[in-house]
């Protein structure tokens, strides 16, 4: 079975991404050979989504996400996958419980709309970009 998460980087031991579209890595895990490979979620701004295009072919019929938005949702809600919640846990744990039947499993998107720009759903928003600090040489 191959199982594809949704992850903020490239181990098992890595967070499940909160939000699947925007995941930086994907990693696609094979329970027959018990090994991983991680592809990289360079989608950028355009969010087309193709990438999960190229999994679903591939003959992935799990998904664990976050939360997902209603277009990825749409994309990878075929009849014979399954889609997985996995919060605040990495893939191991979210990978264990699939395994046990203790995941939740979705059947519709968990954000109603596609991309939160201009509000979080959480309700705070981290901005990336002021955490850089400029360091000005005196």
């Amino acid at each position: 079975m191959l199982i594809l998460f949704g992850a903020e980087g490239k181990t098992l031991d890595s967070d499940v991404s909160k939000r699947f579209g925007h995941s930086k890595f994907f990693l696609l895990y094979n329970t027959d050979t018990l090994t991983f490979e991680v592809f990289d979620n360079d989608e950028g701004e355009h969010h087309n989504h193709d990438n999960l295009s190229y999994f679903l072919n591939q003959g992935v019929k799990t998904f664990v996400v976050g939360n997902i938005g209603p277009h990825a949702f749409e994309v990878i809600n075929q009849p014979d996958v399954k889609i997985y919640r996995a919060i605040k846990m990495t893939v191991e744990e979210a990978l264990d419980k699939l395994l046990k039947n203790e995941l939740k499993q979705l059947t519709e998107p968990t954000i109603s709309k596609s991309i939160g720009h201009h509000h979080n759903e959480e309700g705070h928003h981290h901005n990336e970009e002021g955490h850089h600090h400029n360091h000005s040489h005196h």
